[in-house]
C-alpha cells in the first residue's frame, strides 16, 4: 500500500507516495521470537537475532534477493511464504546446526548431508510462519514464486547468517468496527452508593466496635459505577426502600 511520507528537511517538506507493507511488525516480532527459541533448541546454543521489518521490495530489489537463494515455500492457509536463504547463509546455517562455527572463506554448495539437514531444520523452523501464513507444508522448490512481502531474520549469535521472509500477498486491510451506544447499553455494571460520614475523633474510631452506630451525611452521597464516580446527589428513604436521588452528574 501506497504512504504520503514527507521529506525531513526543514521549512516546507516535499511529499511523496511510498510502498510499505500492510504486515504488521507485531506478527513478525511474534515470528522472530518463535525462530529464535526453535534455533536455540535445534543449535543446543543461545540464539540471538534481530529483526529487519517488513517491506514491499521493487522488481530489481527481488531480484538481488532471490538471485542464486534457496527457497523452501511453505503453502500456508492464508498465502505462501517462503524461506530465502542465500548461499553463504544457507552454509552457515548447516555449520552451526552440526555445532561449528563458519570459516570466514568463499561459498561453496553444500554437501549432501549439509543440504538433508538444512532441509530437516527447515521443516522444523515452518511451524514459526504460522502467525503471517497459517498453517502449511513445505516444499523445495527451484523456481520464483511471486512475492510481495519481505522480511528478514538477522541472527548475531553464535553465527552471522541471515533468513529471509517472503510472503505472496500482503495481509487483507480492515477496519475495526465501530462501537455504537447501543452495543453497551445493555451491558451489566456494578453501581455502587458511598454516604459520608459525619466527623468523628480519631480516638472515637479507634474503639470502634461492633453494633456501633455512627451518624451520616444523607445529602454527601457519592455513585459509582464500576469503581468510576459517575453521579453526587442524597440518600433517603422511598416506598419504602432505600434509594438514591441524583442531584449532579459527577
Amino acid at each position: 500500500m501506497k504512504h504520503l511520507v514527507f521529506a525531513r528537511s526543514p521549512g516546507v517538506r516535499r511529499g511523496t507516495f511510498e510502498e510499505r507493507s500492510l504486515l504488521p511488525v507485531s506478527a513478525a516480532c511474534i515470528v522472530a521470537n518463535a525462530m529464535r527459541e526453535r534455533l536455540t533448541t535445534l543449535c543446543g546454543r543461545c540464539v540471538d537475532l534481530r529483526l529487519w521489518p517488513p517491506a514491499v521490495p521493487c522488481a530489481s530489489a527481488w531480484e538481488t534477493i532471490l538471485r542464486g537463494a534457496q527457497l523452501h515455500v511453505i503453502r500456508g492457509s492464508l498465502c505462501d511464504a517462503a524461506f530465502v536463504l542465500r548461499p553463504f547463509d544457507a552454509q552457515a546455517l548447516a555449520t552451526l546446526l552440526f555445532g561449528e562455527r563458519p570459516c570466514e572463506h568463499a561459498e561453496r554448495a553444500l554437501s549432501p548431508l549439509e543440504s538433508e539437514i538444512t532441509r530437516r531444520a527447515i521443516a522444523a523452523v515452518a511451524v514459526t510462519l504460522a502467525p503471517v501464513c497459517g498453517e502449511g507444508t513445505v516444499e523445495p522448490r527451484s523456481s520464483r514464486t511471486s512475492f510481495v512481502t519481505y522480511f528478514e531474520l538477522h541472527v548475531l549469535e553464535p553465527a552471522p547468517l541471515c533468513i529471509g521472509i517472503a510472503l505472496s500477498r500482503e495481509p487483507p486491510q480492515t477496519s475495526a468496527a465501530a462501537i455504537l451506544p447501543e452495543h453497551v447499553t445493555r451491558a451489566s455494571v456494578t453501581a455502587s452508593v458511598e454516604i459520608a460520614l459525619a466527623p468523628a475523633r480519631a480516638a472515637d474510631v479507634a474503639e470502634l466496635r461492633r453494633g456501633d452506630i455512627l451518624p451520616a451525611l444523607l445529602e454527601r452521597a457519592v455513585m459509582r459505577v464500576n469503581g468510576h464516580r459517575c453521579a453526587v446527589g442524597r440518600c433517603g428513604v422511598r416506598a419504602p426502600r432505600y434509594a438514591f436521588e441524583v442531584s449532579d452528574r459527577a
